[in-house]
């Protein structure tokens, strides 16, 4: 009982964290403190409900779609935030290919 509260008090505090102006430097800050925060609440949450219903798989469920769900958020937020070679440079480089080619 007591490591399902800490763990998940510790989880939705590394998520909180994650807001600090500090950590907003890192480019995928959201979608990460996203996930401690939503490991946080199930784990909290599923602590609950599997005493009151000991044999009931709905948490897991739960927990599954809310992993997918965050995975793909991360997945696009990592693409986006990926940095693109630049237009001008890969101009150049095939322009510097073609002459060295002669």
């Amino acid at each position: 009982m007591l490591l399902a509260i800490i763990g998940g008090l510790v989880c939705i505090t590394m998520g909180a964290l994650m807001y600090v102006p500090k950590m907003r430097n890192y480019k995928l800050f959201k979608p990460t403190s996203f996930f401690f925060i939503f490991e946080g609440i199930w784990i909290l949450a599923d602590y609950i409900f599997r005493q009151i219903f000991p044999d009931n798989v709905f948490m897991q469920a739960v927990h599954c779609i809310g992993l997918v769900i965050l995975a793909v958020y991360f997945f696009i937020c990592a693409f986006f935030s990926a940095k693109l070679p630049d237009k001008k440079m890969i101009k150049k480089r095939s322009f510097n290919k073609k002459s060295s080619d002669k």
